[in-house]
């Protein structure tokens, strides 16, 4: 049977991305013996195209021809998923349904890439280490694996991710924990600059970026450099006044013994064979410590006794350090420098839920009353218990052996940091003195529950220290 109508479409297939727009001529000859009005729709067309057709019908006599211009624009956002589309030029009767015909055109739409990158927060402040919720966001209209990586610009920190890598279908989102380490700045503020990318598995693909900041506090505090530099200043002022002064009285000195030598009386010569007495040459005295009483020195240098321990060997001796002997609450972060260390809050080592200040420490009665040091907000002695501890020792001495006594067993770990730079993880918060002594001594620790997601039940508490010196 005879089609009452042909139809060509061109072009006959189409190559197009996400947001272009395409052109068709739908050519129409009417094969009846009666006029005829043609329409035509395009099918299969991606979610969200326009359709704009001109003319609207074409009225065509027997054995006449015309041609409809169909404009289609393809959406942008969100783009169409990429693939082959199969579209049907429909040019149907608008008055006989019956009468119709339907010409597939191939459409190719090609696949783009949209990944952006986003770090939360933006900015952490911390020790040694911090961590970063990174979101990672396909826009484009294929699926993708995406690989996660962190760089800075001086190559010091280094970055973890969990989990590595993320598979994204179009249009969705996945995130990822960054945890980044890197040595701690002496004695001033360091601002690590990151970037962090999410690379696709595609040949030749563009990276996803983005960016986050590490902020270090240093590893002395810069208040007790401010104080240094105001106690050096007080000093130089103090010399100014005194050296002049100090110059003054020596002149003065000086000119006193001038007068007292123009003014002694001049002693005649002693006759032959008579002698002469003078106070310089009148028998001395006794030492004064004969002279009151006490024994003198022995002979032979006075060596000290052996049942006296000399002061040397006291200093080098380990020291148990009572870490509860300040009163309860929020202490000073310089409250135990007389024991040689600094005592603070690490709220940048693990990413507690509203903890992000809790800088300090305190000291606080556990269940049974006994008292422990831990962290805590410096608003509240008994939050934030289970943000890491840092310990810095003092600049110039840094400890030869180290215990630490918690109120629970097995429950913290402690992360030691060494002259050399160099870190050990310690579970037993112990490290022995030649292990400390091969390695320069020990900076800093870092005490935390061994639970790395912050949820650990036990705070960070201690109860004793037991330091040696480094010999």
């Amino acid at each position: 049977m005879t089609l009452p109508l042909r139809v060509t479409v061109a072009p006959e297939r189409a190559d197009a991305s996400p947001g272009d727009a395409l052109t068709f001529d739908v050519t129409v000859r009417n094969a009846s013996d009666i006029v005829e009005h043609y329409g035509v729709e395009f099918l299969g067309l991606p979610d969200g195209s326009q359709v704009r057709i001109e003319p609207d019908v074409a009225k065509l006599r027997p054995s006449e021809s015309g041609t409809l211009t169909v404009r289609i624009s393809l959406p942008v956002q969100p783009p169409a998923p990429a693939g082959t589309y199969v579209l049907g030029a429909l040019v149907q009767s608008k008055y006989r349904h019956d009468v119709s015909r339907c010409v597939e055109v191939p459409m190719e739409l090609a696949s783009i890439e949209s990944i952006t990158v986003k770090a939360t927060p933006e900015v952490v402040t911390g020790g040694r280490a911090g961590r970063y919720t990174v979101e990672a966001s396909n826009g484009g209209n294929a699926p993708v694996r995406l690989y996660l990586a962190a760089t800075d610009p001086e190559r010091r920190v280094t970055t973890t991710f969990e989990p590595g890598w993320v598979d994204l279908p179009p249009g969705t989102s996945a995130q990822a924990l960054l945890t980044v380490q890197a040595p701690l700045p002496w004695n001033r503020e360091k601002a690590r600059q990151l970037t962090i990318t999410a690379t696709p598995d595609l040949p030749g693909a563009t990276p996803g970026t983005g960016t986050a900041t590490f902020q270090q506090r240093p590893r002395f505090a810069s208040k007790f450099a401010k104080v240094a530099g105001i106690a050096a200043a007080v000093l130089v002022v103090a010399a100014a006044v005194a050296v002049p002064t100090l110059l003054l009285a020596r002149s003065n000195a000086k000119d006193d013994k001038a007068e007292a030598a123009a003014t002694t009386p001049v002693v005649p010569p002693t006759a032959p064979g008579q002698q002469q007495s003078s106070p310089a040459q009148q028998q001395p005295s006794a030492p004064p410590s004969v002279a009151q009483g006490q024994p003198s020195a022995p002979v032979g240098g006075g060596q000290p006794s052996a049942e006296t321990p000399s002061e040397e060997a006291t200093e080098q001796a380990p020291r148990r350090i009572d870490l509860t002997k300040d009163k309860n609450g929020v202490l000073a972060s310089d409250a135990y420098r007389n024991d040689g260390f600094l005592a603070s809050g690490d709220p940048g080592g693990i990413a507690v839920p509203g903890c992000e200040n809790a800088t300090a420490v305190s000291v606080i009665p556990g269940a049974d009353q006994k008292k422990f040091l831990t962290t805590a907000n410096p608003d509240d002695a008994t939050k934030c218990n289970n943000v890491p501890m840092l310990l810095d020792f003092v600049q110039g001495a840094p400890a030869g052996g180290l215990t630490l006594v918690p109120v629970t067993k097995n429950a913290l770990e402690m992360e030691v940091t060494y002259a050399d730079l160099s870190r050990t993880l310690e579970p037993t918060l112990s490290v022995p003195e030649n292990k400390a002594k091969a390695r320069g001594g020990i900076e800093q620790v870092t005490v935390r529950p061994r639970s790395q997601d912050g949820a650990a039940t036990a705070p960070v508490a201690l109860t004793e220290m037991v330091l040696t010196p480094l010999r």
